[in-house]
């Protein structure tokens, strides 16, 4: 599995060097289906439905349906290819692999014993943290719902960790339509700002007119 954790934290911080929200969403996907991978490698033989609901949340919602409901959508608006998820500089490239640094010591203190254990819970603490730091730095929607999607990943994650106790079923479906409600909503909004920004030019260019 380790080879797995190490492929997530390289694909969790390549959209923060390369400034394009295709490699945003193409992150998000690797994202659900190495989770998913995870997710088969510790229970290899899934029996129960709550097995299934995990896999079907990784791999097809997360790893497949939320990056294509994006892409359609930025596609559509014909979003410039353009897309900081932090800021381009050296100051905050620094301030990110710091995170990572401080994910990974944290980690050896959680978990005392090395192993995969702990490096999956670097790699989850580190999701959390680059998370926050997209949210704290970029103010557009889209980088918004990112880093928001972001850190719902991580959490995904760091869950996989933990002792497998079954969750009820009920409760993994509940969680799972709030996520697929919240990916929705950002769809939506993301659509509204589509239709507004024509209407908003022409608003302006009226507005700035000669008035003689």
């Amino acid at each position: 599995m380790s080879p797995l954790l190490v492929a997530l934290l390289g694909i969790l911080l390549l959209p923060l060097f390369v400034g394009s929200w295709r490699t945003s969403i193409f992150g998000l996907g690797c994202q659900g289906l190495l989770m998913a991978s995870i997710a088969h490698r510790l229970e290899p033989n899934p029996s129960s439905a709550q097995d299934f609901v995990l896999l079907a949340d990784l791999a097809i919602v997360r790893g497949l349906l939320v990056p294509f409901a994006f892409y359609a959508v930025l596609r559509a608006r014909n979003t410039p290819a353009r897309n900081d998820v932090i800021p381009p500089n050296l100051l905050s490239w620094t301030v990110a692999l710091s995170l990572v640094l401080a994910s990974f010591s944290f980690a050896e203190v959680l978990v005392p014993e090395a192993g995969e254990q702990r490096t999956l819970v670097a790699v989850a603490t580190a999701g959390i943290l680059l998370g926050f730091l997209v949210l704290a730095t970029q103010s557009d929607p889209l980088s918004q719902m990112i880093g928001a999607l972001r850190i719902e990943n991580a959490i995904a994650l760091l869950e996989l960790g933990g002792k497998r106790t079954e969750p009820p079923l009920g409760l993994q479906l509940a969680l799972l339509a709030v996520f697929l409600t919240t990916v929705a909503y950002f769809r939506f909004y993301l659509n509204v700002l589509g239709s507004a920004e024509p209407s908003a030019s022409v608003g302006t260019s009226e507005s700035e007119g000669p008035t003689l």
